[in-house]
């Protein structure tokens, strides 16, 4: 028996994933599987499941019950470039929990599939189309780890998914990559922007930010984002490289 799993984060990347996914192997294999970390743009859940509807392939959810803001709350201070907790404990250990009650001790071939691709970064870069699970910390549940879209460049992955007819993510009008609205690796006038698009959704992380006293980003927080709008542009504060 095997099983496919598509790492589905509603972005261009994973979405051009699923799609070669769909050339290689049958439907009735493939599951795709979205992580909530409660900091995704607020169009994320409703877009793939659109996504998944459209391709008729069946769609899992995980969120855990303390999502991104509860966890800053509680740790009292914001994910950093070298405490990533957001990424450890809100996406991989909850989809590496979800895989290991749903499939140790099973005969599955197990096929975990993600978009990740190399130009991203030098560390993803590194990385080969096959990877074995040890090699990019997934549960040995896992056989074996693909990433179809490694080679491909980012125009690549936005025409394949605009020729099959699938829409992308409503973010790209402003923003280039897809995840948590307020990702300390996105540029800030992309979070800015989503701020000013979403004003109660900002009013509540800046006043978190005033409960655990601690910034967004080193140099930046929240409450800065609007009150220093000319002095912090894209070109005077650059988002840290992604080493995952």
């Amino acid at each position: 028996m095997r099983k496919v799993i598509v790492n589905f984060s509603g972005g261009k990347d994973s979405t051009a994933a699923i799609l070669e996914t769909l050339k290689r192997y049958p439907k009735d294999e493939i599951t795709l599987c979205y992580q909530d970390t409660g900091a995704e743009y607020l169009e994320t859940e409703g877009h793939v499941q659109k996504i998944a509807t459209q391709l008729e392939l069946p769609l899992i959810i995980l969120k855990r019950d303390e999502d991104f803001w509860g966890m800053a709350k509680r740790r009292k201070f914001f994910p950093t470039p070298g405490v990533r907790w957001c990424t450890s404990y809100l996406k991989r250990d909850l989809l590496n929990k979800w895989i290991t009650r749903n499939f140790r001790g099973t005969d599955t071939e197990l096929i975990l599939v993600t978009g990740i691709r190399g130009e991203e970064s030098r560390a993803r870069s590194r990385l080969h189309e096959w990877e074995e699970p040890k090699n990019v910390h997934i549960v040995q549940s896992v056989s074996r780890v693909w990433y179809p879209c490694i080679d491909k460049k980012e125009v690549e992955v936005k025409e394949q998914v605009i020729a099959e007819g699938l829409e992308l993510h409503p973010c790209y009008e402003f923003a280039r990559r897809c995840g948590c609205w307020c990702c300390i690796f996105a540029p800030v006038g992309e979070v800015r922007e989503y701020a000013e698009r979403n004003p109660e959704l900002y009013g509540r992380a800046c006043l978190l930010e005033d409960e655990i006293k601690n910034k967004w980003k080193h140099r930046l927080g929240f409450n800065d984002l609007m009150k220093q709008l000319k002095l912090f542009d894209n070109s005077l504060i650059k988002p840290e490289q992604d080493t995952y």
